[in-house]
C-alpha cells in the first residue's frame, strides 16, 4: 500500500503532532528571549500576535502543500507523499530566503502607499502610548499571507521547471521507508516538517518581530528623580531633630 497524505485518523493525529511541535518551539524562543535578553524581549502579548500570523500561514501553506502535492502526484513522477517532502524543504530552505526579501519588499510599499503610517511596519502594533492599534495587527496579518502565498507561488513554478530532479533527490531520502505506508507518512509528515518547521520559524520570527528596541528598565535608584532622593534626606533630618 502507498503512502497517503490524509489517512483518517492517523493523518490526524500526526499532524496534530506537527502543530503542537510548532507552538512548542515559538514559546521556547519566547522563554529564551526572556533569558538573554530581558530588558528587551517583547511582551507576551505582542509575541502571540507575531506568532499567529506565523502560524496562520503556516496553516495556509500546509493546505496548499496538500493539493500541490496531489497535484504533482498525478502530473510527474512520485507520489503525493514525494511532492509533500520536496514542497516542505523547499519552503523551509530557499522560500525563507523569498519571505525575508518579500515581507521588507512589500513593507515598504504599502508603507509608501498609506504615508509611511507605520501600520505596516511588521511586529509594531502600538501607537506612542503604548495602546495597541487592531487595525495594524490585521494589515501585518494581511501582509504575511500574501508574502507566505507569493512564495508558494515562486516554489511551484521552481518544482515545476525542476520536477525531475527534484523528485531523483527525494526517491533517494525516502526509499528506505516507502515500503511501510506508516512510517513514511510519519518521515514525510512529522519528522522532516518538525524538524524544517522549527528552523523556519525560529529564522522567520527574527524578522517578523518589531527591530524596534524597547528602553530598558532603570534600576529603581536611577529610575527616582535626584529631587525626590533631597526631599527623602531632608524629611530624615527633620525626623531626627525632634
Amino acid at each position: 500500500m502507498g503512502c497517503s497524505l490524509i489517512p483518517g485518523l492517523f493523518g490526524i493525529l500526526v499532524q496534530g503532532i506537527l502543530f503542537s511541535v510548532s507552538i512548542a518551539v515559538l514559546v521556547f524562543k519566547k522563554y529564551n528571549e526572556q533569558r538573554t535578553s530581558p530588558m528587551t524581549a517583547r511582551t507576551w502579548p505582542v509575541f502571540l500576535m507575531d506568532s499567529s500570523k506565523q502560524l496562520a500561514g503556516a496553516g495556509w501553506i500546509h493546505f496548499l502543500n496538500l493539493v500541490v502535492a496531489k497535484m504533482f502526484g498525478e502530473k510527474f513522477e512520485g507520489d503525493g507523499c514525494n511532492w509533500y517532502w520536496i514542497n516542505i524543504v523547499v519552503d523551509t530552505t530557499l522560500g525563507v530566503l523569498i519571505n525575508f526579501y518579500l515581507l521588507k519588499g512589500l513593507t515598504l510599499v504599502f508603507e509608501a502607499a498609506s504615508g509611511n503610517t507605520g501600520m505596516f511596519e511588521s511586529g509594531d502594533y502600538k501607537d506612542d502610548n503604548g495602546k495597541v492599534i487592531k487595525s495594524r495587527y490585521f494589515a501585518q496579518f494581511a501582509v504575511w499571507i500574501l508574502v507566505v502565498s507569493i512564495m508558494k507561488c515562486c516554489m511551484v513554478l521552481l518544482m515545476t521547471v525542476f520536477h525531475s530532479e527534484l523528485q531523483k533527490i527525494s526517491s533517494s531520502v525516502l526509499d528506505a521507508v516507502d515500503s511501510d505506508a506508516n512510517l513514511e507518512l510519519i518521515v514525510v509528515m512529522v519528522l522532516t516538517p518538525c524538524c524544517m518547521n522549527a528552523f523556519q520559524l525560529w529564522v522567520q520570527d527574527t524578522f517578523i518581530k518589531s527591530k524596534k528596541k524597547q528602553a530598558p528598565m532603570l534600576p529603581l535608584e536611577e529610575a527616582v528623580p535626584s529631587w525626590q532622593h533631597q526631599q527623602d534626606d531632608n524629611e530624615l533630618q527633620r525626623l531626627a531633630q525632634e
